[in-house]
């Protein structure tokens, strides 16, 4: 298992119903073909993906290096939500994301707390680059959801069972 000491969460810069009608699955794809194709880079950059409905799944294994942030993609893990288009660093999370995929990234993000040591620092893409991604500043988004009541988080068992899942069929295996 590679080190890991930071979450780096970002968005896709998509439009709220973009591909609306598709499976997750089918928008990852794109996203792949969009880093892959146009940008020339082996894998999608991230590492998980969230749906507008909350739902998640894996992008490049965890396992390797992502291409999330240039300059800071060792020792960290790339989050990134549907949605975003025009977002500017100092929106508010609820502006451009569901209440879904806010609970979805709590969980995720509480997981991998417990995979990696709950001392991960936790940022957003647009503080390393002049860019609004992910629409929010994450620091004071991830103080402000841990002190209220958790809403939509999916429970422990749930979230391990979606990441085996999504794991499962990145690789190519049947149930």
């Amino acid at each position: 298992m590679r080190p890991i000491t930071e979450i780096i969460v970002h968005c896709t810069a998509t439009r709220p119903d973009w591909w609306a009608k598709k499976p997750l699955k089918s928008q990852i794809n794109e996203v792949r073909r969009w880093h892959v194709q146009d940008r020339g880079w082996s894998d999608i950059g991230y590492h998980y993906l969230i749906g507008r409905d909350g739902g998640m799944d894996v992008g490049r294994p965890i396992e390797k290096v992502g291409a999330h942030v240039k300059g800071h993609n060792t020792g960290t893990i790339g989050i990134s939500l549907f949605g975003g288009a025009g977002a500017s660093a100092d929106d508010n999370f609820a502006d451009h994301f569901t209440d879904e995929q806010s609970g979805a990234l709590q969980s995720l993000i509480l997981h991998l707390q417990k995979e990696y040591g709950p001392g991960l620092k936790m940022s957003g893409h647009n503080e390393y680059a002049a860019k609004g991604c992910p629409g929010f500043r994450v620091g004071p988004w991830w103080n402000s959801v841990q002190t209220e009541k958790p809403s939509g988080i999916i429970q422990p068992t749930n979230i391990i069972a979606t990441i085996i899942t999504a794991i499962m069929r990145a690789l190519g295996v049947k149930k």
